[in-house]
């Protein structure tokens, strides 16, 4: 029966150390694959490693969040942070931070005071930009363009993109008025815009030493977040999404970030911490906390789809950080610092109730205070959740050395039958081991060959669905062909609908990318995207509001034709002269003619950029495929080769090999044992 996690983790270790040392017995290098990544399992498990991010709705309160949950005030308080800027949090010897700017160029900053004027001078936002979208205008205008200069076109497209960000319900002319001016005052200063900060901080307490915290850039409105921030993401155990209490709980942001594929697979791992500041009555406190529950927890029934009740947790850091204060001071200087909070007038309404209710206690002070943090039930939730994810990893640990004592038994065992077949005919073996290792590889060239047939070629699935956007399109104009409007409506919407193909087009090769190294992933066991990438770089389509205008005006010269004018002449009889005006019809034919031969220029080129890429992708990794799936085989083979040139030790080596085999096999079973005690646990 599980009753200790330490107890368990011991064992686990112990067996991990038993198995290096069985395996080095056997001669086999630390450089073997299997061990490498064992290695890095039992060092997350030795370390107690677990990573939280923070992210919200705004990043106002998250460095008061993180300072009262850690205990220690190590990041600045009371400043308005707003910057792309990712900060991280972990355990160091020393207090230091490491800054790492858009230019690639770092810098170390020690010593308490010098960090926090750093981390104030980067990450604090001035006033006069407090209400515009500083960490996109940063990633996708300052340091994306660097020494370019973004031209007015850019900066228009980006003003559109971002006009959702308007959470303060500025006009719009202020709006991107403030955002051109941020980008002309900081167009040439890119290099001093810092991407992110590492600081390490000397914890006290043990059971933080293994805590890492990011601190990650705002979520957009439709719940997507920057490129560094997906990739921090990925890394992190569990996600934490600030909002503050007195928000409208129909706020779209959490519910566009819940449903966004960046938090598809981390539902179980996200929690929503709902930060209350104002004095509200209990009352109505739990009425709009319910409201949050209702609309974001999951049913039971499976009617919606969310997260569970006890991730959505009220907290009020203010009360924690006053209990991490309060609570180092004696009931004397409590109390004078409270006097004196009072004498300013700045003692809040909660902190002064909590005072007198305790009667002047310190302990009971320190109690109402806690509870009205909230933090215990952080802790609790947190805490739960990390254990499980504990054992999750030496379940895995278990597993993965499960999977290695077998592999690695089955190359016993082959090798002791080779080795017997040796001593009839070491020849025979070799031809045998060849012909296996050309079976491996016909089969994986045959499993590779696979994807490539669905994907490319004239029936491939590429072909297929870049020419349904096209037929699409087409249909659409079709339908447009028999409004009644006027030639300037139906002109705009063969624009429209054409622009919309072009981003249907940019949105289906970034899926069909994904989609193959997906497939490649998935189908045949290797991960492709650490090891051996194909550079993709998405096009840019040359159709442009400018190419647009310019194919307007070609075709409205091109729409001209003939008729014939009769006029009367000299008032005796009429005569027909012929004469060339504009045709509305006829301009429209040309334009969407123009738009379709566009719009095939780039599904064709979409397709072959596409087939290129799934070609270069399957190639590159092809002999990663077969190179995993032939290692033992090889290994196998050029150790015949060697005993072909020295036999008089075959006989030796078959009694030292089984003796080998029967220690695995002993080691197998207690592991199975404890492997099934800690999944019955998680159970």
């Amino acid at each position: 029966m599980i009753t200790s996690y330490n107890n368990v983790k011991n064992e686990v270790l112990k067996y991990y150390e038993e198995f290096l040392d069985a395996f080095h017995k056997m001669g086999i290098s630390e450089n073997d694959t299997s061990l490498q990544a064992l290695k890095l399992k039992a060092e997350r498990i030795k370390d107690d490693r677990f990573c939280l991010m923070i992210t919200g709705e705004a990043r106002g309160d998250t460095f008061t969040f993180i300072n009262a949950y850690l205990g220690s005030e190590i990041l600045p308080m009371n400043i308005y942070q707003c910057t792309g800027t990712v900060v991280e949090v972990t355990y160091g010897e020393k207090f230091v931070l490491h800054a790492v700017y858009a230019d690639g160029q770092k810098k170390d900053v020690s010593g308490e005071e010098n960090i926090k004027n750093f981390l104030i001078a980067h990450v604090a936002l001035a006033d006069k930009y407090r209400d515009i979208p500083v960490a996109l205008i940063d990633r996708d205008i300052i340091v994306k363009y660097r020494d370019k200069k973004a031209n007015q076109a850019v900066i228009e497209a980006f003003l559109k993109d971002v006009a959702c960000e308007n959470i303060h319900g500025l006009s719009s002319g202020k709006y991107n008025g403030k955002i051109k001016n941020y980008i002309k005052e900081k167009q040439y200063r890119w290099r001093n815009v810092v991407i992110k900060m590492i600081i390490e901080y000397p914890f006290k307490d043990e059971a933080m030493h293994g805590i890492r915290i990011i601190d990650s850039p705002d979520v957009k409105a439709d719940g997507s977040m920057a490129d560094v921030t997906s990739e921090d993401i990925e890394s992190a155990d569990a996600i934490l999404f600030l909002q503050p209490f007195e928000d409208s709980v129909e706020s779209n942001r959490f519910k566009s970030f819940l449903e966004s594929k960046h938090v598809d697979k981390y539902k179980n791992a996200l929690f929503l911490i709902l930060n209350r500041t104002a004095a509200q009555p209990e009352t109505e406190t739990k009425k709009t906390f319910e409201k949050f529950v209702n609309l974001f927890a999951r049913q039971e029934d499976g009617s919606r789809q969310g997260i569970g009740k006890d991730q959505i947790i009220l907290i009020n850091t203010k009360a924690k950080l006053y209990y991490n204060t309060f609570q180092h001071l004696i009931t004397e200087n409590i109390k004078a610092e409270l006097k004196e909070m009072g004498r300013k007038k700045a003692i809040e309404p909660f902190l002064k109730d909590a005072w007198q209710g305790s009667d002047g206690k310190k302990d009971a002070f320190l109690r109402e205070l806690n509870r009205l943090s909230h933090f215990d039930g952080v802790n609790q939730s947190l805490n739960f959740f990390r254990r499980k994810i504990d054992f999750m990893a030496l379940s895995e640990l278990l597993d993965h050395l499960l999977k290695v004592y077998a592999q690695k038994r089955s190359y016993l065992d082959e090798l002791v039958a080779n080795y017997t077949l040796k001593v009839e005919d070491l020849s025979k073996c070799a031809v045998k081991i060849e012909e296996e290792l050309e079976n491996i590889k016909i089969r994986m060239n045959e499993n590779v060959e696979k994807i490539g047939e669905k994907y490319t070629g004239e029936k491939g699935l590429i072909a297929r669905r870049a020419e349904v956007i096209l037929d699409d399109y087409k249909e659409t104009m079709e339908v447009v062909d028999d409004y009644d409007d006027d030639y300037l409506y139906n002109l705009g919407l063969l624009e429209t609908f054409a622009f919309r193909r072009v981003g249907f087009f940019i949105e289906f090769e970034q899926k069909i990318r994904d989609k193959v190294v997906t497939e490649c992933n998935d189908l045949l066991g290797v991960a492709l995207s650490n090891k051996i990438p194909v550079p993709y770089v998405l096009p840019e389509p040359t159709f442009s509001p400018e190419m647009v205008d310019a194919i307007k005006e070609e075709m409205r010269r091109k729409a001209n034709e003939t008729f014939n004018d009769n006029y009367d002449s000299f008032r005796t009889h009429y005569e027909s002269e012929k004469k060339d005006a504009f045709s509305q019809s006829a301009a429209y034919k040309l334009v969407k003619d123009s738009f379709i031969d566009g719009l095939d220029r780039i599904k064709n080129q979409a397709i072959k950029d596409l087939q290129l890429f799934v070609q270069q992708t399957l190639t590159a990794y092809t002999p990663e495929l077969i190179r995993k799936h032939t290692e033992d085989k090889e290994r196998a083979l050029h150790k015949v080769e060697d005993d072909k040139k020295n036999t008089e030790k075959i006989l030796e080596d078959i009694t030292n090999l089984k003796v080998q085999a029967a220690a695995l096999e002993a080691k197998i079973k207690p592991i199975t044992a404890l492997k099934g005690g800690i999944d019955s646990y998680l159970q």
